[in-house]
Order: C-alpha cells, then sequence, then structure tokens
C-alpha cells in the first residue's frame, strides 16, 4: 500500500504546481484531475496495449518528444516433455495480465532511436496518452533495456498515478506520402470542389494543402463534406467546418493550408476516425523508424 505521502511527492515531481501540498493533492484525486487508482491505472493501460495507441514520451525537462507504444510481457515458453520428444509450448496466459501485478510496465523501443540512449540517464519518464478529448499522463522511471521473447523493449517502472487534462490538444500525426491517403472536399453551393492530400490528421481535424494555393475561396466557417479514400479500396466521410486558411512557407514557396474540425455526429464515426489516425500514427512510426536506423542502435547488443 503506498502512503499519501510517497503519492504527494511522486505528484510533485512529474506533476509541479498541480497538487502542492495535502489539501490541493486530495482535492486533485477527489476531482478526477490526478489518478492514484490501481485499477483504474492497470485498465488505461490495458487499453494503451489492447488499441496499440501511440504514447508521447518526454525525459526530464526536455522539450523533444519521442514515441512509443505500449507492449505486452508475455511470459517465456513453457517446455513439456511428451513420449520422450521435449515441446515449447504457450503457457495459460492473457494478453496484458502483467500489467495486473502492478510491478512495471514494458514499452517499444522510443523512436526518434536517439532516445533510446537518452533514456538511460534521465531521471523521469513522462508517457502521455492523447484522445479526443482529454490527456492521460503516466509518471514512471526507465529500469533497463530487456528482451520479451527475444524482442528488444524498455522496461519501466510501473507508475503509481496519472494525471488527466482536459481539454488538451489532441496529437496530430504528420501523414506518410507513402500512405496514399486523398480527400476530395465537397462545397455548398456554387463553389468549386477539390481534391488534395492532406498534411496531418487528428482525431479532431486535419490540415490539408488548397489547390487553388493563392486563389482559394475557402473561408473560416464553411461547412464542408469530405470523403477521404486510401489504398485497398477503403473510404470515410465526414462533415467538417474550416477552422483556418493559413500560408505557410516551405522549401518550394508558399503553401496555402487549411485546417478543418470535424462534425463527430455519432459515437461510430468517431470510433472510425480514432482507426485511421491510429493507422497514420503506426506509419507515421514505421517512417520514423527507417529515418533514425542512422543513429546505429545496435539491437543485437541491446
Amino acid at each position: 500500500m503506498m502512503t499519501d505521502d510517497l503519492l504527494l511527492r511522486r505528484a510533485n515531481l512529474f506533476f509541479p504546481g498541480v497538487a502542492d501540498d495535502p489539501e490541493s493533492f486530495t482535492a486533485a484525486v477527489d476531482s478526477g484531475d490526478i489518478i492514484v487508482d490501481p485499477a483504474k491505472l492497470v485498465n488505461l493501460l490495458q487499453s494503451c496495449l489492447h488499441d496499440e495507441a501511440v504514447i508521447e514520451v518526454q525525459f526530464d525537462d526536455l522539450t523533444r518528444v519521442f514515441f512509443c507504444r505500449v507492449l505486452d510481457h508475455r511470459p517465456e515458453l513453457e517446455e513439456i516433455e511428451s513420449d520422450g520428444v521435449v515441446m515449447l509450448v504457450e503457457p495459460e496466459y492473457t494478453k496484458g495480465e502483467y500489467l495486473n501485478e502492478k510491478d512495471h510496465l514494458v514499452i517499444t523501443p522510443v523512436e526518434p532511436s536517439i532516445g533510446n540512449f537518452l533514456i538511460c540517464s534521465v531521471g523521469r519518464i513522462l508517457l502521455r496518452l492523447l484522445g479526443s478529448r482529454c490527456a492521460f499522463e503516466f509518471g514512471c522511471f526507465f529500469e533497463e533495456k530487456i528482451r520479451v521473447r527475444g524482442m528488444p523493449v524498455l522496461q519501466c517502472s510501473f507508475p503509481l498515478l496519472a494525471r488527466q487534462v482536459r481539454g488538451a490538444r489532441a496529437y496530430r500525426a504528420k501523414i506518410p506520402k507513402e500512405m496514399e491517403l486523398l480527400i476530395h472536399v465537397e462545397r455548398q453551393g456554387r463553389r468549386e470542389n477539390f481534391s488534395t492530400c492532406p498534411m496531418d490528421i487528428s482525431v479532431n481535424g486535419m490540415m490539408f494543402v488548397d489547390p487553388f494555393g493563392k486563389y482559394t475561396d475557402l473561408r473560416e466557417e464553411e461547412k464542408i463534406r469530405l470523403a477521404m479514400y486510401w489504398p485497398r479500396g477503403r473510404s470515410l466521410k465526414v462533415n467538417a467546418r474550416v477552422a483556418h486558411v493559413s500560408q505557410l512557407r516551405d522549401k518550394s514557396g508558399i503553401q496555402y493550408c487549411c485546417g478543418i474540425q470535424f462534425d463527430l455526429a455519432t459515437r461510430s464515426l468517431a470510433r472510425d476516425i480514432e482507426l485511421l489516425v491510429a493507422g497514420v500514427q503506426r506509419r507515421r512510426l514505421r517512417e520514423l523508424s527507417a529515418i533514425s536506423d542512422e543513429f546505429g542502435v545496435d539491437f543485437n547488443n541491446w
């Protein structure tokens, strides 16, 4: 059983300014801003595992953000002898079961991979799960690099507490060009429809380049209809509003970009968007992994 004094000290370490004294700490727990219930922490982490959610990772006070996913820690295969033959069989185990022990947490090596060198010398780690309406931040410590059935992973301490940040910005995943995601924009009245490629996406909206450039007539608060298409015949349609029209400079000059907010009328539609964003995040992690190979992380000597 963790003492209130230890939890308060951990809260001050990971979330300074949120609960500086016993009274404010108790108030934060009662309001749900600080989560200390082990069952709730296990439930949140198991959800991350089953959803393959992409987690933001921050070390100490560094501003650079890394990414990882929560992994399972399956027990090793068991040896069973039958008629003089030794066989390896799966032990009885339920996915995510190790989290019920509240002993440790296993995550993937972080991306970009330079973070796998930095993590060995940091004092504290903050894991941030971003949702559509809030974020959950888990405070933990790095323990060691291990292998789970031959796969190199990072083992951290099990978080004793988490912070719920209401109204936190949704993580915006950059869309890899190889994903071939195309959107078709339908507009009201006689305004011209068009197709383009999105730049990034979150559970709340996306940003895309307006192909009409400086001749764009998109306006803030304009209502549009989006149809999104990606390989294997998959598609998704959603209503949206224009949140802003901006000029951004890149290496080729000025881009005219449009940020939109989805109108998620049903929970089913919101879930479809969440699944799409998760797919983009996974593709982006693979892209980052390929790029960061130049840092030479030696997984053979993990």
